[in-house]
């Protein structure tokens, strides 16, 4: 029984602030359960601030800020004078994300070419079987460009952006959003590179010549050769990341 006469004191170092972003976290996921409690499908909108703190016991601070992170993550968008609305299911902003944080180590970076590296030799075995004579001309132009961007002494920058190109184009066919998308994510870390003077091909006549490469291994059709084609294609970049494993970029 409480003695209401008696006046309780409390002692500061038994009572902790809740810090910040536990709550923020928790108006996060509760609004995530809302969606999936509702079936809330692509192009629905979403209630207002105030319906939504009431009916889920947070502060409309607290709502306000979980829908600015769902916005950052690509799940809902914001028209302005219209309200917030689910988005549509994309890769955009996952990717964005990748390259966001872009201060990295170097052996985060040697990660990511050996990420590369191996989702290429999947998806180029996948491209073998439907690339056409077409294809092959194209990708024949593409490296043609390389080849007259580097007569022409452009910044390693704009070879870079056909470098990507090149890459994209072989697998065209495939369909893989995520691919391409990942692709121009892997480009971003490079083109990063060598605006901070970090790393820069080492012979161009060599560059120019593995892409030729690349395209005959795939019209030979071979796919047991695709592997050590790749390993020779990315070797200046993988001798640059064993070098400089211990350094930040």
């Amino acid at each position: 029984m409480f003695d209401h006469g008696m006046k309780q004191t409390y002692n500061n170092s038994d009572l902790q602030k809740i810090p910040h972003d536990k709550i923020s976290e928790s108006a996060l996921q509760s609004i995530k359960l809302y969606i999936l409690d509702n079936n809330l499908k692509s192009g629905d909108p979403l209630p207002s601030e105030t319906f939504l703190s009431q009916r889920l016991g947070i502060s409309r601070a607290s709502t306000r800020e979980a829908f600015r992170s769902l916005e950052a993550l690509g799940v809902i968008v914001t028209l302005h004078g219209k309200g917030r609305f689910l988005r549509d299911f994309n890769f955009d902003a996952m990717v964005e994300n990748l390259s966001f944080n872009l201060r990295i180590h170097v052996r985060e970076f040697r990660q990511i070419i050996d990420v590369r590296m191996a989702l290429e030799e999947a998806f180029l075995k996948q491209a073998m079987e439907v690339l056409t004579e077409d294809d092959y001309e194209e990708l024949e132009m593409l490296i043609q460009q390389m080849e007259e961007q580097v007569g022409l002494n452009v910044p390693e920058e704009e070879l870079v952006e056909t470098h990507t190109t090149f890459h994209r184009r072989l697998y065209a066919k495939l369909d893989n959003e995520l691919l391409e998308s990942l692709i121009g994510v892997f480009s971003t870390f490079q083109r990063l590179l060598t605006m901070l003077k970090r790393y820069k091909t080492s012979n161009y006549r060599e560059f120019i010549a593995l892409h030729r490469e690349l395209v005959s291994t795939l019209k030979a059709g071979d796919p047991s050769k695709i592997a050590s084609c790749l390993h020779h294609h990315f070797k200046d970049v993988i001798t640059w990341s064993n070098e400089h494993k211990d350094q930040m970029i």
